[in-house]
């Protein structure tokens, strides 16, 4: 006899014994537990159809799927039958409930229906602190039963990040490649394993809770999340199809698909796998890696499936429907035309569905397919691999890509389940493309990439309460103290905030102009702005900072910049016929013999002048006299004009059209 096979008939032994006295009223159901428990001994048989390559840990690891799925089944079967209490002496169904992680996996648990049992009412909107990463964060955060946030970063500086709750460096770990990609996330299993997928070149990761390596695998192109199965086996998506893992790292099974699979894979009560493809199909696949079904649709599936507490599989998909499938066949429940989704929908407790489209809105939908309301997110803005998370208070929150074809910037919005907004704040001057998170104590964090500078090119934002604030440190500023007018000069501002709070900075310039505040940027960050004066003279650069909080710094200490330019100014260009400068004497007495010379250049032809260079002396002007120099010019295009005088030289871009000359903004 097979040696496999004796833990089996053990267990089935038990499991005969304690039926022993149920009425004959419950025939029906006794019969349903007979079939499930022969159709498990079945699966057992089945397995020497595959190799030790296959299956390394033999047929009665591998078992341990149908275990748990079958005797669930038995069990719920049996609850019918009020005899659940023999079964639970007999068989031990893992709990996999992840509950003392806050946050442990992408959509929050295995089914991804990306609602947390915490509330957030008492979160004021704030951004309490932000930490730099050094390089773009596409990989959304989780949080462990302690609050530490992890998150990771990309192609250039692949770290795992392991940030405190009050926002300082707890380790970081050196990556073999990037993490993930496009609301990627990291996952935590009920041992405090992290497990990291990394794309080109990908490699899956186990990390120790102390930030060590426990073990890594080669993978096809990772483009994922990770999700964490009943019995600890891990699923990803990759560009051949999906992967499950043992938890030691052996490959257990590859399902192939007809395209690479972004979708990360979503597990329900029963250990059925479901996940999409760029082949355009919505899978669901037994625990041993066989196909139970799949569905088409006209589109790429980027997005996730979730699952309702009825068992309903809802899923998006490039052809602009949101899906409802039955679970057992894979047949459509109803459709909804929506938009591209390349996020998960979210379920709130009362079943409505929530997600964003890049087609500029954000949805809410009954369970029965009708739209409850959606929300303009502005033109060009669009919902890109953000999945929403939703408080125990029903707020909702959202990453926004402003401008999602450039990289124009990204935010996050909190909803209220009526479909107002709570309370929004711009986050990046690039994109977000990741997934709000919450925390145990209501706090909520959100990932963010930027254009870069000083090392930073991602942040992990934390929005949340605080006890106490303090307020940022006298800034620290840095630039040319020698110019000339009309020049652009580059100057780096920075200060340090004690609570790591953002801020926001203030500069004068000294010749009576400001820049307002900023945007929040990160505590410590150095951020760059340009300036150019126009007289000159001595000017005075000073700067402040302040928190998110409004708390405010001291002023800088000064910097001064001598600015030095000609005795003669040219104030500008005149629209209208031939070149028509106006000049001023900008001293205190009369100026004689200033040389000046025009170089022009015409993007199209000119009749006149014969020369594309003009040498002329003025002979005197006044102080703080205005005259207009006059030269005819005949022609047609765009004609760039310098005109260096006194040894200084300005630029003006122009039209030309005949003799007339317009001035073009630029």
């Amino acid at each position: 006899m097979n040696k496999c096979i004796i833990p089996i008939l053990v267990i089935l032994l038990f499991l005969s014994s304690g039926f022993v006295g149920i009425s004959n009223s419950a025939k029906e159901l006794k019969n349903e537990v007979k079939e499930i428990k022969q159709e498990l001994k079945d699966e057992f048989y089945s397995f020497d159809c595959y190799n030790e390559y296959d299956f390394p840990e033999k047929y009665s690891s591998v078992g341990q799927d149908y275990l748990w799925t079958k005797t669930h089944e038995v069990k719920i079967a049996n609850e019918k039958l009020n005899t659940s209490e023999i079964l639970e002496k007999t068989i031990s169904i893992p709990s996999g409930g992840f509950i003392d992680h806050a946050w442990p996996m992408q959509g929050y648990n295995r089914k991804h229906i990306g609602r947390s049992p915490y509330s957030t009412a008492s979160n004021p909107g704030i951004e309490k602190w932000r930490f730099g990463a050094g390089d773009w964060c596409d990989s959304s955060p989780v949080i462990d039963k302690d609050g530490t946030i992890y998150f990771g970063a990309t192609s250039q500086d692949p770290h795992l990040y392991a940030i405190n709750p009050d926002g300082t460096l707890k380790w970081k770990f050196k990556a073999k490649k990037g993490l993930g990609d496009i609301g990627s996330s990291p996952a935590i299993t009920d041992d405090d394993t992290i497990y990291i997928a990394t794309k080109f070149g990908s490699y899956i990761q186990a990390i120790n809770p102390n930030g060590t390596e426990k073990w890594n695998k080669s993978t096809p192109d990772i483009d994922t999340s990770i999700t964490i199965g009943h019995d600890g086996v891990i699923y990803y998506g990759h560009v051949k199809g999906v992967d499950a893992r043992y938890p030691n790292g052996t490959l257990k099974w590859r399902f192939s698909t007809g395209s690479y699979v972004e979708s990360t894979p979503m597990i329900d009560d029963n250990g059925i796998i479901y996940f999409g493809s760029h082949d355009t199909y919505i899978y669901a696949v037994y625990p041993n890696g066989i196909l139970k079904w799949k569905f088409k649709t006209d589109g790429w599936v980027h997005g996730s499936p979730t699952i309702g507490e009825d068992g309903t599989v809802y899923v998006g998909s490039d052809d602009t429907y949101l899906y409802s499938l039955y679970p057992n066949n894979g047949t459509t429940k109803w459709k909804c035309n929506v938009g591209s989704m390349r996020c998960s929908p979210s379920i709130d407790k009362n079943g409505i569905i929530y997600f964003g489209v890049w087609e500029e809105r954000f949805y809410s939908v009954f369970p029965n397919g009708t739209i409850k309301w959606s929300f303009d997110l502005g033109k060009y803005n669009g919902v890109w691999g953000s999945t929403a998370a939703i408080s125990d208070d029903g707020t909702i929150y959202i990453g926004v890509c402003i401008d999602i074809g450039m990289c124009g910037g990204g935010e996050i919005i909190a909803f209220t389940p009526s479909g107002s907004v709570k309370w929004r704040k711009l986050l990046s001057d690039s994109l977000v493309d990741t997934s709000p998170v919450i925390g145990e104590d209501g706090s909520v964090y959100i990932c963010s990439s930027w254009s870069g500078g000083d090392g930073i090119w991602g942040y992990l934002h934390a929005f949340g309460d605080v006890n106490s604030n303090e307020p940022p440190e006298k800034p620290n500023i840095v630039g040319s103290t020698e110019g000339e007018i009309l020049k652009f000069y580059k100057y780096r501002v920075k200060a340090n905030d004690p609570d790591f709070n953002p801020v926001s900075y203030y500069i004068d310039w000294g010749d009576g102009s400001y820049t307002g505040w900023t945007i929040d940027y990160g505590s410590n960050k150095s951020i760059s702005r340009y300036h150019q004066w126009k007289i000159p003279g001595n000017y005075t650069i000073k700067c402040k900072a302040k928190d998110t909080f409004g708390e405010e710094s001291n002023w800088s200490d000064p910097i001064v910049i001598n600015v030095s330019g000609p005795r003669i100014m040219i104030n500008d260009i005149e629209n209208g016929f031939g070149i028509k400068l106006i000049v001023e004497n900008i001293e205190n007495h009369t100026i004689y013999n200033v040389k000046y010379s025009i170089n022009i250049k015409v993007k199209g032809f000119v009749l006149y002048p014969f020369s594309d260079y003009i040498n002329r002396t003025i002979i005197s002007i006044k102080e703080e006299q205005t005259k207009t120099l006059r030269h005819f010019i005949f022609g047609l295009g765009s004609i760039d004009i310098w005109v260096n005088i006194d040894g200084f030289e300005f630029y003006f871009y122009c039209f030309l059209f005949g003799p007339f000359v317009y001035k073009i903004p630029y």
